[in-house]
């Protein structure tokens, strides 16, 4: 038998020797010690001088007067009662900690993150894009999520007898989707597709893929889920996907549509007329003589001659990483390493909200001042029309009745809040460019025009690693991060 003994202080030990030395009781000489989290108890027993000794039962009793009512160690009492161990403590009674139960948890055989992948940088400092396009496919019949239903926890105990409780676990709803199928606690694709987690529910939808070049002929693609082109599009094709596009080849002045990301792998060459417009991000190898606008951001090796709007940042990295020609916005920044080249070809890069967002915004504020004054004279006109009891049938006043002002009212009210959803959206843009900087870790050539917000600043001489940001209207230029 493993027991333990506590140190005492030369004072607790003569104390110890004053209490035995009065009585050979153990009512009177013994003592438990409980510990401060009530976890454990130590009985120390005096030596007695009679036949009868201690037993298993009075010392049991002795215990439970003294608070110790649980976790008793039988083996050590048996054997403090019966070898007759004296003057040491003795742990004999130990509490029980709880054990913590788990909620239940779905594992799931699919990525429920792609947004997480990132464009993979290459040795040679390039980025493969190819890497974004990570698409997640099921067949009817696959195995895709599993449920483990919650595991309840263990109450605990302290010696004296108080429960020690643990947290209730949680079981989560079933899952939803009408392209799963639940047996058990086992879930099933009942279509094949493109899987994804949307809002909490699994969503399968299928993928349009084009095994072949798209051009003029067979260019005209419009699909509500995701698209992939295992090719090159040509000059004048149009592709508009409810989701996420992928193109594996090299695109021409087409015109791109998606409610998600826009991944090209090799780029697009625009001839000044190609559009690419997303609601999610764009990454391409090369961007050149194109528009493109994109919600969050605009992710290249090199963008030349192009017109480029992000509404988060441009980020122009890889091997050439340049941004030559054109105009290319980022709301809330622009990262590079070139901008311009030695031709001095004429390269505008702008971070943050812009003079034109703010003169959008004074139109907009002069209009809803408009209407609002046009809808007081509706009303007006409409309450002084009820009060003589005309309707739109009776009397006319100033020549307009009152379900013609009704009419003209119901258009004021929709034209008002489109305004005031503008306005909104105005000062969100405005507020998300604050603070935007333009960070060029190599070289900024002679003649860049620099914007940052609503200053502006010309670059006269070659510069390197520069990080530009507005201060106090003026453009200041610091050591790139």
């Amino acid at each position: 038998m493993g027991d333990e003994a506590v140190s005492l202080s030369w004072d607790q030990l003569n104390e110890l020797k004053r209490r035995f030395q009065q009585t050979g009781r153990a009512e009177e000489s013994s003592y438990v010690r409980i510990s401060d989290d009530k976890m454990e108890a130590w009985l120390y027993l005096a030596e007695v001088f009679d036949e009868k000794g201690y037993t298993v039962h009075g010392l049991t009793e002795f215990l439970e007067t003294q608070g110790v009512m649980r976790g008793y160690i039988k083996s050590r009492l048996t054997a403090m009662a019966k070898k007759g161990i004296y003057r040491r403590e003795i742990l004999i009674a130990k509490g029980k900690e709880a054990s913590e139960g788990k909620d239940g948890y779905f594992e799931y055989m699919f990525d429920t993150n792609p947004a997480t992948h990132t464009p993979e940088i290459l040795e040679d400092g390039s980025v493969d894009y190819r890497s974004v396009c990570k698409l997640e496919n099921v067949e009817e019949g696959d195995l895709i999520a599993i449920y483990h239903p919650a595991v309840a926890g263990e109450e605990g105990y302290c010696v004296d007898g108080t429960v020690v409780a643990v947290k209730p676990v949680k079981e989560l709803m079933p899952l939803k989707g009408s392209t799963i199928v639940r047996r058990g606690d086992e879930y099933y694709a009942n279509c094949a597709g493109r899987i994804e987690m949307r809002d909490g529910n699994i969503d399968i939808r299928n993928l349009y893929e084009v095994r072949e070049d798209v051009d003029y002929n067979n260019g005209r693609i419009d699909f509500f889920g995701d698209v992939l082109v295992s090719g090159n599009v040509g000059a004048g094709a149009e592709i508009r996907a409810g989701r996420n596009l992928t193109i594996t080849g090299t695109v021409e002045s087409a015109n791109l549509y998606a409610g998600g990301d826009i991944t090209l792998q090799r780029g697009v060459q625009g001839d000044m007329i190609g559009k690419i417009r997303s609601k999610g991000n764009v990454f391409a190898n090369f961007i050149e003589q194109c528009k493109v606008e994109a919600d969050k951001n605009v992710v290249a090796n090199y963008i030349m001659n192009a017109t480029v709007y992000a509404g988060e940042k441009v980020l122009v990295r890889g091997k050439r990483g340049n941004i030559i020609g054109g105009v290319v916005c980022g709301l809330q920044g622009i990262e590079s390493q070139n901008v311009g080249n030695a031709a001095e070809v004429k390269t505008v890069v702008h971070a943050g909200f812009d003079a034109e967002l703010y003169k959008k915004w004074s139109r907009l504020v002069t209009r809803e001042e408009n209407i609002r004054e046009k809808l007081e004279d509706v009303l007006s006109m409409m309450e002084l029309i009820i009060k003589h009891k005309e309707d739109e049938t009776g009397l006319r006043r100033g020549g307009t009745s009152l379900a013609e002002l009704n009419t003209k009212k119901d258009e004021y009210f929709q034209e008002l809040d489109q305004i005031v959803v503008d306005i909104e959206d105005i000062k969100k843009k405005i507020e998300v460019g604050k603070g935007a900087k333009i960070n060029v870790t190599g070289t900024v050539y002679k003649g860049v025009v620099i914007e940052v917000e609503n200053a502006a600043r010309t670059i006269t001489g070659q510069t390197e690693h520069a990080l530009f940001k507005c201060k106090a209207g003026e453009i200041e230029m610091t050591t790139a991060i």
